[in-house]
């Protein structure tokens, strides 16, 4: 039988230090990627919430608020706001937006909802002297990156938003 020699302080055990180290190494490097997932998912670089989850365009007619990292199959919105002075609004939803999301609801309901080759055009009834909110509920069909294009009374904006699986 093989007895280990003793070591400096005192203990009398058999390692192998290199392969101990090279473990510990490894270690931290996951413990620093772990760190990292965390502070990515609480910035919103996974979708779901967080500051960079959603952006804002800015168009003369009024503000989009769109998913910039969404998740396939989960729930999303598309917040847009009108400027005031119209009676009424017309919200356009390019075919290419379709076919990366499915429309789960919109609030309030449009007066009429058309189609045209720019895409789906929705009408909504303003108030002449207050800015008026519509929230489109959607959810991710498919993981990829969708740039399309949402237009409000006649202009629009394209943005793109990338699906994570």
């Amino acid at each position: 039988m093989h007895v280990p020699p003793v070591r400096s302080d005192g203990l009398q055990i058999e390692e192998q230090r290199s392969f101990q180290q090279a473990f510990w190494t490894f270690e931290r490097c996951a413990w620093l990627t772990f760190a990292l997932v965390l502070v990515l998912a609480l910035a919103g670089l996974t979708g779901a919430g967080g500051y960079f989850a959603t952006a804002t365009s800015p168009l003369s007619a009024g503000n989009v608020e769109y998913p910039r990292i969404s998740r396939w199959e989960s729930s999303d919105e598309v917040k847009v706001t009108f400027n005031r002075g119209r009676s009424s609004h017309q919200l356009t939803l390019a075919p290419v937006f379709l076919q990366y999301f499915e429309v789960e609801g919109i609030e309030p309901q449009p007066e009429r909802a058309t189609t045209t080759p720019e895409g789906t055009v929705l009408e909504f009834s303003g108030h002449q002297h207050a800015a008026m909110t519509v929230v489109v509920y959607v959810r991710a069909l498919r993981p990829g990156i969708a740039t399309y294009s949402i237009g409000l009374d006649r202009t629009a904006t394209r943005v793109s938003t990338v699906i994570l699986p």
